[in-house]
């Protein structure tokens, strides 16, 4: 007869936190977390945490129909779950709202990874805003909208209408990067790069930090004599932040 399956303590990752299941013999050992494969170590077979254990396994359609067949089969639950099982159990358990996560341990992303990041989001807007241009063009070219360049040609003004689905794509693009520094702390940049912007306190820095006081006041900033050279050498200090970082109190992690 196969054995009833031991107890499975579930806790989640210190770095990544993905949620884990380990024997209740391995408490106070150190596994390798399924997901990101950092070292942590089985806390203990607290009540609460074998409850949420247990709870998972109950909750699980497959695992209650496998009970219902072995109970119809021998009268009694007398399988094991297998560790392929408790696995998938622990996967499509283990997502965890952003906005939940704590980043206070991450270190700092290198200058290196936040000058590729910040050049692929330049690098983005000029492809958007020459992709404006051209579509202008192919606009013009349909009798939809005045030929920009003939304007230029013949030292007109040039209208509203034909400037306006010129930087339409270039617009979209930097408002989704806006709401992606709202939404989870990255640009498109930061995000191929794994880094991500935080508040201080290790939490999501949301709109007002990520956008409001670190992007538009920049900008607005930026008309002072010497501010981006000043903001650009602050990077070089200890803790890897620029001056706006201080000024929104955020700062920049890797996430590998």
């Amino acid at each position: 007869m196969i054995t009833i399956a031991p107890i499975f303590v579930e806790f989640r990752c210190d770095h990544c936190w993905v949620s884990n299941c380990a024997d209740s013999e391995t408490i106070g050992s150190e596994v390798d977390c399924r997901n990101c494969g950092q070292p942590i170590t089985v806390p203990e077979a607290t009540e609460d945490r074998i409850a949420r254990a247990l709870a998972l396994l109950e909750a699980e359609p497959e695992v209650l129909a496998t009970k219902k067949a072995a109970k119809t089969n021998v009268g009694e639950l007398d399988r094991q779950y297998s560790e392929n099982e408790l696995i998938d159990i622990a996967r499509r358990e283990s997502f965890v709202p952003l906005n939940q996560m704590d980043f206070q341990g991450y270190p700092p992303a290198s200058i290196v990874a936040r000058l590729i990041a910040n050049i692929l989001d330049n690098v983005l807007l000029a492809t958007a805003l020459v992709f404006g241009v051209f579509f202008v063009l192919w606009m013009a070219k349909l009798g939809l909208v005045v030929n920009p360049i003939d304007k230029l040609r013949n030292k007109e003004e040039i209208g509203l209408a034909s400037l306006l689905p010129m930087v339409l794509i270039p617009a979209l693009l930097v408002i989704c990067q806006w709401i992606l520094l709202s939404i989870s702390g990255q640009t498109i940049g930061k995000k191929l790069l794994m880094i991500r912007i935080v508040s201080e306190s290790g939490k999501l820095p949301g709109f007002i930090q990520a956008v409001l006081l670190r992007n538009w006041l920049r900008v607005a900033l930026s008309f002072i004599p010497f501010f981006g050279l000043i903001d650009l050498l602050f990077i070089f200090s200890a803790s890897r932040k620029c001056l706006h970082d201080h000024i929104a109190g955020t700062r920049v992690v890797t996430l590998v």
